[in-house]
């Protein structure tokens, strides 16, 4: 357990209505000095992959995002990273499938394009069905969908950063004091740092290499 680290971090506000970062990265990276060696490892190995938009994220396939994601579900993981590791990667898959066909593109002849797991399976055999048939289960498809048509970038990452932000808080409220507290607040952190020095510009331009990303698989 992680009393007195977590004891020492402050609160952090909604990324809406957060104006600044409530603690500087040097101050945050001092407070994480006190987790233990291999859960330091996970949390550095995983905020490498998961950060929210990373500098080199538009050099990125989808292709070598979803390795990327694999990989570190190939190490070691403690619960709270490895089930947040997949909710992150199904949204992944999720998104990458439907740029693809908005973009009237087929499903992938290799399904390693789309992603790992059962996910991929569903994905492929109902293409043609409307958000995949996977509206019921994904409830905020249909928004994502209508996000990607109109190109609001912005509206498009409230939208992802909220659901994160949701998954994050409740994995924190059932451990308050573990690792997993830990893990949301950093990850939760860093998203909040993303969302701060964002601006609708650049959200523009990030929004146009995103949907260009997808010229990358159409020849696979």
């Amino acid at each position: 357990m992680y009393y007195d680290l977590i004891a020492s971090l402050p609160h952090l506000p909604h990324f809406e209505r957060a104006e600044r970062l409530p603690i500087t990265p040097l101050q945050l990276e001092r407070r994480l000095g006190s987790l233990r060696p291999q859960h330091a490892e996970q949390l550095q190995a995983a905020r490498a992959v998961v950060r929210w938009r990373p500098e080199r994220f538009t050099k990125r396939t989808d292709q070598s995002a979803v390795a990327a994601y694999a990989a570190l579900l190939h190490t070691k993981l403690d619960t709270p990273l490895r089930e947040y590791i997949h909710f992150r990667l199904s949204h992944q898959m999720l998104l990458v499938a439907l740029r693809r066909k908005q973009a009237g593109l087929p499903a992938p002849d290799d399904s390693r394009t789309l992603g790992i797991g059962p996910l991929v399976v569903s994905l492929r055999r109902n293409w043609d069905t409307p958000f995949f048939g996977l509206q019921y289960r994904y409830p905020w498809l249909p928004l994502a969908a209508e996000e990607l048509a109109s190109c609001d970038a912005l509206g498009l990452e409230r939208l992802l950063v909220e659901l994160h932000w949701r998954w994050l808080t409740r994995s924190a409220e059932q451990a308050m004091f573990g690792f997993a507290a830990v893990v949301a607040f950093v990850l939760k952190w860093d998203m909040l740092r993303t969302w701060i020095e964002a601006d609708p510009q650049q959200a523009k331009v990030r929004f146009t290499q995103l949907i260009d990303r997808v010229t990358n698989v159409e020849g696979q």
